[in-house]
């Protein structure tokens, strides 16, 4: 955790109530200490030549150190000491102690869901289910986003449902403007919309919450669980960028894997985040003009990944033919081990 959101968070605990009060307090008692012991003792206490030391006995002091380097001989000091050794036990304590509880109350705001979020390019992960503790567990196995920030948003979880690490937790409805602005949906990166249940009806409340996010950041990329196939043009219309149909997924799978055994457990490779993936990256200018099958025997001989398909004006095409030609600008599809990284 970097020690700048560490120190904001801290001092945020003052910044209220009692809190704040009581920090005044203490830090009233150091400079009443500080001053008035050394305009007590300077003239006749050589330990109090200058107002450095004065404020090294009053921490000592106030603190209950008492390591006897320093201490008053004048009756004006000893008063002073007196306040400061009765005070600074008590105003200390209590500080720390309103530390503790404004920090117990914050975590615990945190953890049901109550707090507002400040984590930027993150992902939201609207709904939980199994599939979104799939969805977690694939980012945090590793590969390109395996630190991404994730936010849940749920309103059927009581507490964080996820103790995955950098996983935070907002408890409301999805498609509600308020609930987005607490998971910081503005500096969001990424946005995933699980369908509440199996049902098509669900995917009404999938069309509002992509709706609600598109209207907050029109630059997020945004993906969508699907139960009706017919809905996936509303989808499109509200500017989710990607639309899954899960239960047509798997069956067509089914259907492929029948007359070929291998084909789920490549599909399964590519999309598991371990081994190969499928990636999209910026066609370098190095082959802008060449050929598809050039471009896919250089990419192979150099970068030791498989071309498979260009992307043009957002529209992608598979195994093009191999006159097919590259333009800048284009997008690669490609199969790598990890992000290539072009020039």
């Amino acid at each position: 955790m970097p020690i700048i959101f560490v120190l904001r968070r801290f001092f945020s605990l003052f910044s209220r109530g009692s809190a704040r009060l009581l920090l005044f307090a203490f830090l009233a008692l150091l400079v009443f200490g500080t001053v008035f012991g050394y305009l007590a003792e300077h003239n006749a206490n050589e330990s109090f030549a200058n107002l450095w030391d004065a404020f090294w006995w009053t921490v000592v002091t106030v603190a209950t150190v008492g390591y006897g380097d320093k201490f008053p001989i004048t009756p004006w000091g000893r008063i002073v000491g007196i306040i400061c050794m009765v005070g600074g036990p008590v105003l200390l304590a209590s500080t720390l102690g309103s530390i503790g509880v404004s920090w117990y109350n914050n975590w615990t705001k945190g953890v049901r869901g109550m707090s507002q979020v400040n984590v930027k390019n993150h992902l939201v992960l609207c709904g939980w289910n199994t599939k979104a503790a799939t969805i977690i567990e694939e980012i945090r196995g590793g590969g390109t986003l395996e630190r991404l920030p994730i936010v849940i948003i749920d309103e059927k979880s009581e507490a964080r449902p996820s103790d995955a690490a950098d996983t935070y937790f907002v408890r409301g409805n999805a498609s509600e403007i308020a609930t987005l602005k607490m998971a910081n949906i503005g500096e969001a990166k990424y946005a995933i919309v699980l369908a509440e249940n199996s049902l098509p009806s669900a995917d009404q409340r999938t069309v509002l919450t992509v709706l609600a996010i598109e209207k907050s950041n029109p630059n997020i990329i945004s993906g969508a669980e699907l139960n009706d196939p017919n809905n996936a043009e509303h989808l499109r219309h509200a500017g989710c960028d990607i639309v899954i149909n899960s239960t047509d997924l798997t069956s067509k799978l089914l259907a492929m894997s029948l007359l070929n055994t291998s084909v789920a457990a490549v599909i399964t490779d590519l999309v598991s985040g371990a081994g190969q993936e499928l990636y999209r990256v910026l066609s370098p200018d190095r082959i802008a003009g060449l050929s598809f099958g050039k471009a896919l025997l250089e990419l192979k001989n150099t970068a030791n990944i498989i071309l498979i398909g260009v992307e043009r004006n957002g529209e992608s095409n598979l195994n093009p033919a191999a006159d097919f030609r590259l333009q800048p600008g284009d997008y690669l599809l490609v199969i790598a081990e990890n992000m290539p990284a072009l020039k």
